[in-house]
């Protein structure tokens, strides 16, 4: 009997000891900065497994970490669902990229088609090359598909970096703040 209670606290210890399994726990949990921090530390030892750094890349795209993607894009490419998650990755980091360029050094994005996606920063992205407001320091758009929903765009310095900030609003009220 004592054998069998030791298998069995140890089979829950080795689960819990493992990186993939803690790491879908902190994102069931919407701990998405601990499971971006802790995807990064368990990278090296996990980076084939897709099923990690897939799960490691969402959490940061969730806790607003855009540029910890560029490391688990490099190494999605072995399924086609890996490629896919790389591919609108990549996409995200090229629309902040874009963003940053052109709320600080003016650059014309009207012009430029790119795919687009469901995620706030893929929205703000499209309704800003449609209309970049330049006149203004604090841009603000409504949502196409709610109206109730608006959304304010506007540059920040983090530590000496040129970056941005979208404010969710709905009716009006402030919902989320998010710094890329």
């Amino acid at each position: 009997m004592i054998k069998f209670i030791l298998t069995i606290v140890f089979l829950i210890f080795t689960l819990h000891a493992n990186p993939s399994n803690q790491m879908l726990q902190l994102y069931q949990k919407g701990a998405y900065t601990e499971a971006c921090t802790f995807g990064a530390k368990n990278f090296k030892l996990n980076q084939q497994n897709e099923a990690y750094v897939s799960l490691y890349a969402f959490s940061c795209l969730n806790a607003d970490q855009i540029d910890r993607l560029n490391t688990p894009i490099k190494t999605l490419m072995q399924s086609a669902e890996a490629r896919a998650n790389a591919s609108y990755f990549s996409l995200l980091v090229m629309q902040k990229r874009l963003l940053i360029q052109s709320l600080y050094d003016n650059y014309p994005l009207k012009q430029l088609k790119l795919p687009t996606s469901l995620h706030l920063l893929s929205k703000v992205f499209d309704l800003y090359c449609k209309n970049p407001q330049t006149n203004s320091p604090i841009k603000e758009y409504t949502d196409r598909s709610d109206p109730r929903q608006t959304y304010k765009l506007y540059t920040v310095d983090v530590d000496t970096t040129k970056t941005f900030a979208i404010d969710e609003y709905y009716d009006k009220i402030l919902t989320k703040h998010h710094v890329y």
